[in-house]
């Protein structure tokens, strides 16, 4: 039964370390640009000149 009370604490711990983890990150503006970044993979590319092509030497 001592196993289950650490287990319950240790539990309790990591999750009440973890919620202050998230607000401290939360009011230090980390998330604040999520959605954007979320939104990049969709966008589309830069149009510009294509690489050139490498060119192979021919013996």
């Amino acid at each position: 039964m001592d196993v289950l009370m650490i287990t319950v604490f240790v539990s309790l711990l990591l999750v009440v370390g973890g919620l202050v983890l998230f607000f401290v990150r939360q009011r230090a503006g980390d998330f604040d640009h999520g959605d954007r970044l979320s939104l990049l993979p969709l966008a589309d590319d830069p149009q510009g000149d294509p690489e050139p092509e490498a060119k192979t030497q021919e013996p």
